[in-house]
């Protein structure tokens, strides 16, 4: 009855991540829809990688409907790795980058994990050492992924296989990903998510923060959040055609050297993060005048902050 009710109103529409994907790098082939660091990838780019991990990830013996713990920073891999994982009708369960072996074995557990997708290392730490202590604990997660140098893994750059062993696309109402909770304590827990359910959430935030195709999102906090992925958040950004840019972190030094070359329009923050970057666009000798929207989600914005 729910689902009755929620597509007679229009909110489910019966669309899924791989086929929005795939009409957008069609639609907006040329367009650039992600950048990070020295990488600039079109739609129809976007896709064809999607494409080769995707089927890179069914060679090496993965079956739809596995899940895949992702644990990647604010990289352009992190769009590539996820889209194809939909791709494949594989399931993403995000970590974020600043868990360490107990949340990630704990993920891998709860999920059932099949395969582990991490970069090699960053901010000093190093994930293929955490990748194997992940497989001494849980022997489930057969297969490890690693962008960069996978020393003795499988590296994400090599993977390879047929596209036309890609599924078709999955049925709106099944499981996307696993997304973990926030603000509780303990070990967070896995929130199921389908493709219906998250495309509203991003379709229905579009008009309210007045994303369009002509709209540059500033990816500032980890991109595993929800808030930076869905509201509207990056998705939100492909879903209307605009571009992504990833900044590796949220300090006003680093996004707002962003936000000057890449013409950013809109940027979603935390609050002592809002408040750190009101005090720092007084003295900085960065443009950013192309933002538009400034986002505050996660904590209550207190007025006279908000007017800051």
């Amino acid at each position: 009855a729910l689902v009755a009710r929620y597509r007679a109103a229009g909110h489910w529409r019966g669309e899924t991540f791989p086929g929005f994907l795939r009409e957008r790098a069609e639609r907006f082939a040329g367009d650039i829809a992600v950048v990070g660091g020295d990488t600039r990838l079109s739609y129809a780019q976007l896709w064809q990688e999607a494409g080769r991990i995707g089927a890179g990830l069914l060679a090496q013996g993965l079956i739809p409907g596995d899940r895949v713990v992702v644990q990647l920073g604010n990289v352009p891999e992190f769009v590539t790795v996820v889209c194809g994982l939909f791709r494949a009708g594989l399931i993403p369960v995000y970590a974020l980058p600043a868990h360490r072996i107990t949340e990630v074995a704990h993920f891998a557990r709860k999920a059932e994990a099949s395969a582990y997708i991490a970069a090699a290392s960053g901010d000093g730490f190093d994930y293929r050492t955490l990748a194997r202590e992940l497989q001494a604990q849980v022997p489930e997660v057969q297969h490890v992924i690693i962008a960069g140098d996978a020393a003795g893994f499988t590296a994400l750059e090599a993977l390879a296989g047929d596209l036309e062993q890609l599924p078709p696309d999955p049925d709106p109402q099944s499981v996307a990903f696993l997304q973990i909770s926030g603000g509780s304590t303990g070990l967070s827990k896995l929130i199921p998510r389908t493709h219906d359910d998250y495309l509203y959430s991003f379709r229905a935030s579009n008009p309210i923060c007045g994303i369009s195709q002509d709209s540059v999102y500033l990816v500032a906090l980890p991109a595993a959040h929800n808030f930076p992925m869905s509201s509207p958040g990056f998705f939100g950004t492909l879903y209307a055609g605009g571009r992504v840019v990833l900044s590796p972190g949220a300090g006003p030094e680093t996004a707002f050297a962003l936000i000057a070359r890449e013409r950013v329009t809109c940027v979603g923050l935390v609050p002592p993060l809002a408040l750190l970057w009101a005090q720092a666009a007084s003295t900085t000798p960065h443009d950013l005048s192309s933002l538009q929207v400034v986002q505050v989600g996660g904590a209550k914005l207190v007025p006279e902050a908000a007017r800051r």
